[in-house]
This record gives structure tokens, sequence and C-alpha cells, in this order.
């Protein structure tokens, strides 16, 4: 297979253009802080190219330039990283902190830089630092609460989340993560009211639909949870999950049998084959239209070998 290059866009071209034209006009001074703002301008663009090397070769010019472009160390790790040189990128920046460990922006993308070797507890041992200086930043307290709830340390996450969002109530992706971790932590009722809040601002998510119901079934809050999943077929039809779960309530909760029979078979049309929950609703005392349900899973080849006749 043959791979060619696509042209840049035709208005990233010309700011290309306009900025090496720019250039050549400022090298007679290159303390200029001018010009090391042209050379990020250019790694910019190259870095929205996924041309990183040109990129890194930039940010590296603007930097030497002018070591207060504090975003260009960023992006530069970024550049590093996404051509698979994180420890390259990490060492660069360690010797960055070394004469200037105040600043935030390069702590943050050492943080990165650990954070794709794997390196979790140096990130997150960079992310409190950032902390302790400046509480206010939003995005370390977010990434080290990420960071911590992939440690295992899911009380000491979700507190990291739910000070965010006492400082940025409105920030949705924190709300949204906070959810998902309440509802690990068997938190049900906080969750579900979480996820509310958040569909409010954000009504098209398919995700925190089926979330929202699953919640809502646990709480045995069967209207509720077909409601939620209800909104998320509305979005999108072939969501075999929600239609599974809506027949389980169907089928065993609310005593439904004919929308449970269709909710059943229109999940296993689009796919469904969890056999876990497949054997849990089988073997359920409650089913109703047993044979019905039996034979629907017979068709498919999902019928528990135990229960089978």
């Amino acid at each position: 297979m043959i791979i060619t290059k696509r042209r840049p866009p035709r208005k990233l071209l010309a700011a290309l253009l306009l900025a090496a034209a720019t250039l050549s006009s400022c090298v007679g001074n290159p303390k200029n802080v001018e010009l090391a703002q042209e050379y990020y301008n250019l790694g910019n663009a190259y870095l929205q190219l996924k041309d990183y090397e040109r990129a890194i070769g930039f940010f590296r010019k603007s930097i030497a330039l002018d070591p207060s472009q504090r975003r260009a160390y960023f992006n530069l790790a970024l550049a590093l990283t996404e051509t698979g040189r994180a420890a390259e990128a990490a060492k660069e920046l360690e010797r960055i902190a070394a004469k200037d460990p105040e600043n935030r922006d390069m702590l943050e993308a050492l943080a990165y830089a650990y954070h794709a070797q794997n390196l979790e507890d140096k990130a997150i041992e960079v992310y409190r630092r950032i902390l302790d200086s400046s509480p206010q930043n939003s995005s370390a307290r977010f990434n080290l609460a990420i960071l911590l709830w992939k440690q295992g340390a899911r009380e000491e996450a979700l507190g990291q989340l739910q000070g965010l969002l006492e400082q940025k109530p409105d920030d949705l992706q924190a709300l949204y993560q906070e959810a998902r971790l309440l509802a690990e932590l068997g938190r049900d009722r906080e969750a579900a009211e979480a996820v509310e809040r958040y569909l409010q601002e954000r009504p098209d998510d398919v995700t925190a639909y089926l979330l929202l119901g699953d919640l809502y079934r646990k709480l045995e809050r069967y209207d509720r949870a077909l409601e939620a999943y209800d909104n998320a077929l509305a979005h999108d039809g072939k969501q075999a999950q929600a239609w599974f779960f809506s027949a389980v309530i169907y089928l065993s909760k609310v005593e439904d049998p004919e929308r449970g029979l269709t909710a059943l078979e229109q999940a296993l049309e689009f796919g469904y084959k969890d056999k876990d929950q497949i054997k849990a609703l089988n073997d359920s005392p409650d089913l109703q239209d047993k044979e019905k349900v039996r034979a629907l899973l017979a068709g498919k080849g999902l019928l528990p070998a135990q229960s089978a006749p």
C-alpha cells in the first residue's frame, strides 16, 4: 500500500508561510522574544499537522531563545511523547525543573511524560507538588484523582473530584467521573443523583443513560431505570445493553412479559452476549414466560447448558 502525505489545510499552510517570512525578517536579533514566539507558533502548527519532529525542533528553538515560553515546555513534551520518546521528554523536563521548580506548566508536562511511561507514582507525586503551590489548578486535581483511582485509592480519588467540583461546579467531566466512582464504591443513590445532574447539561450522552439505568435498577427503582434505558435507546436504538436490562425488568420485576420478550429479542438481535447476565435472567425464580425466553436464547446459542431441556 502506498501512503501519501496529506497536504496541510489551506489556512494552516498560509500561516506557516507567513511565519517563515516573519522569521527571515527577525534573524538579526536571535534573542528577540518575538522570534521565540514565532518559533513557538510554528511548533504548534506542525503539532496540529502531527509533524512531530519539526514541532520538536521549533519548540526547542523557542525555549532556547525565551525560557519563559512556558507552554512550549508542555507542547515539547507532548510532541516527544507522541513520537514514543516519553523518557526523553521526562529527562529534559526534569533538568528544567531543577532550575525552575515553580513552573507549573512544566510540571504538568513532566507528570504527563511520567504517565505516558506508566510511572504513575511519579506522576502522582508531581501533581501533588503542583497542588501544594496552586490548589486551584483544576487540571492537576482532575488528573491526580484519575491516577489515584487507577492505583486503587478510590476514597482519596473521590475526595479530589469532590474538591474540584466545589471549585468548579460546572466541570462536567469531573461530575461524570464522580458518578462512576460513587457507583464503583456502591453508593448508588449518590451516583444516580450525580448522573442526573450531568444529564441536565448533556442530555444526549447514551453512556450516561446506561449508567443511570443500571443504578436505578440496583436501587429497585424500576420505573426510573426503564425511563433511563428508553432515553438511551431514543438516541441509539441498537444499544443491546439497554434492550437487555429493559427485558430483565419487564420479565422478572414488573411482569410485562410481552414487552419483555420484545426487548429480549432486540437485545439478542443487536448482539447481547453477556453469559453471566443471561444466566442470571434464565435462573431468576420470578422469570415470566420461561419457555419463550429459553427458546429465544436457544435460537442464538446462548441458553445456559445446565438449563437446557
